[in-house]
């Protein structure tokens, strides 16, 4: 097939009406067209044509110069053209790279754009040198003095202002002072690391060696796909919570945090005492109309706690259950409770099911207004772009693991843009396909904090690893002691509440059951 292609001023309509009737006689079936706009070099149209190319098709131009901008813009898409197995074609200079005579013109170019990079290059190299030697260096003038570097430096690490506070005091952007500050935290974390080799897994002051441990009650959202370590990122944090004795409830539609009970070994030496709702290795087993009893439970006592609903059957079922119990954990929680959201996008999708709308707006409320309540919401999701944008935006921290589609590196984009600094933004997006399992970047605008990072290894039980070929997982021969006599007691009695403030005689009647069976166990 051949595709035409013209790249057009602003100014050159009837040109470009002369050119679209040359390509047409030349055969085209389809012609495309760019605008060239002052400051852009972006040609949009031209990259949708050459990823689409096949073998056999031919990019018809009716003068070099309406394909690039220079020799080297020219010879490189015509290099990426033949690469997809497709031709060149420029009729003012007789160029067809389908013939022996056109390759052979095509290859010249390229010598001569070769030619012209090196003499360019030497030349610069000469007025560099002679610039130095008269005591200039070339370049714009840097938006920081030596001094006021050097006073950055110290009063961010000496803790006497954030990297947010001094970038607005030196009207820099954070970007520009967390490079200015990169190479003293990891000579920092480096000495921290070596001061702290007997203080076990979380003996170091920052958490994944960059974050300061107040960030651990800022909005988090942990995004990445399956397999790229998120889940298990998030537990590390959640660790990190537990050894501060902090309120947390995890909900996990996964079953996969269970192991938080047991420490790496299989016993309960380095387990936490976390409360299990729900699941296979339920403390306290969960049906669907329990929802209410433990929201209220979880936002009125002190106590850490998985709620497992990976084992409530169907979807509607779970939505029904997290539709109580998030109406009812906003209802009474006043004080601090961090709030983890397994595959968040669930509870607050983008485009929810028929009877998920006031989930929805369960959720939205906690994670926008919940902080006066006491809320700290925790976003865990491997499909960003399914997450509801309102949701996903009020995040203060970012941790982005491996994503692949592009619809989920466009949502991170927008959380980006919503920070102001799409240059950072960019160079971020385009590395996430190529990150490991187990690394990320962590973007806290807040606390000058952008930087790509290892996660440390848990010490909790594992219980989110995906089991090899033939491997048969281990389970924890004991776990961390909870005082389960206390927590079923305070469920009866909540459950028992509940139904005597119900005017429903059958929802009464199912609430009273509900409280008995829990009494049961």
């Amino acid at each position: 097939m051949l595709f035409g292609y013209i790249h057009k001023m602003d100014a050159e309509k009837d040109t470009s009406v002369a050119q679209r009737r040359e390509l047409e006689h030349a055969g085209c079936e389809q012609i495309v067209e760019d605008l060239a706009v002052k400051g852009q070099s972006d040609q949009p149209e031209l990259r949708r044509l050459l990823e689409g190319l096949r073998g056999g098709d031919v990019v018809v131009v009716c003068r070099l110069d309406g394909l690039g901008r220079s020799l080297q813009d020219v010879v490189h898409l015509v290099q990426r053209i033949e690469a997809a197995g497709a031709g060149f074609r420029s009729l003012a200079e007789a160029i067809d790279t389908t013939t022996a005579p056109g390759r052979a013109v095509a290859q010249a170019f390229g010598s001569l754009a070769t030619l012209d990079r090196t003499i360019v290059r030497s030349r610069v190299s000469a007025g560099l040198a002679a610039a130095r030697a008269e005591g200039r260096i070339g370049g714009r003038r840097p938006k920081l003095t030596p001094g006021q570097r050097s006073a950055i430096i110290e009063d961010v690490l000496s803790g006497r202002r954030t990297a947010a506070q001094v970038a607005r005091l030196h009207k820099v952007s954070q970007p520009t002072v967390s490079r200015l500050l990169a190479p003293y935290r990891e000579e920092a974390e480096m000495a921290g690391i070596r001061r702290s080799t007997d203080k076990g897994i979380h003996g170091s002051d920052r958490i994944a060696g960059v974050l300061p441990v107040s960030a651990l009650d800022e909005r988090v959202a942990i995004v990445g796909t399956s397999g790229s370590g998120k889940t298990y990122a998030a537990k590390g944090l959640v660790e990190r919570l537990m050894d501060r004795g902090a309120r947390v409830c995890i909900v996990d539609p996964l079953g996969v945090w269970w192991g938080l009970r047991a420490g790496t070994d299989g016993t309960a030496a380095s387990g936490y005492p976390v409360v299990v709702f729900g699941g296979r290795h339920a403390d306290v087993a969960l049906d669907a109309g329990m929802g209410s009893a433990l929201g209220q439970l979880v936002g009125t006592h002190r106590i850490a706690c998985v709620v497992d609903v990976s084992e409530l059957g169907s979807s509607a079922a779970r939505r029904t259950f997290m539709t109580a119990f998030a109406e009812a954990l906003y209802g009474v929680n006043t004080e601090p409770l961090h709030l983890v959201l397994d595959e968040a996008d669930l509870w607050a999708p983008q485009r929810a099911q028929p009877g998920g709308q006031v989930l929805l707006g369960r959720i939205e409320e906690i994670v926008r207004r919940g902080r006066v309540r006491g809320f700290v919401p925790w976003l865990i999701t491997q499909r960003p772009a399914v997450l509801h944008k309102d949701v996903l935006s009020q995040a203060d921290i970012l941790v982005s693991m491996k994503l692949t589609a592009s619809q989920d590196r466009e949502a991170v984009g927008r959380w980006i843009e919503g920070q102001a600094d799409r240059a950072e933004g960019k160079r971020i997006l385009a590395a996430l396909p190529r990150l490991g399992q187990g690394e990320g970047w962590v973007w806290a605008p807040s606390d000058g904090v952008l930087a790509q990072v290892a996660f440390p290894h848990i010490r909790s039980f594992d219980s989110s690893r995906t089991p090899q070929r033939d491997e048969r997982l281990a389970t924890p021969s004991t776990l961390a002691a909870v005082d389960l006599s206390a927590i079923t007691a305070a469920l009866a009695r909540t459950a028992m509440n509940t139904a005597g403030t119900r005017d429903d005689v059958a929802l009464d009647e199912n609430t009273r059951a509900v409280a008995s069976d829990v009494q049961l166990r």
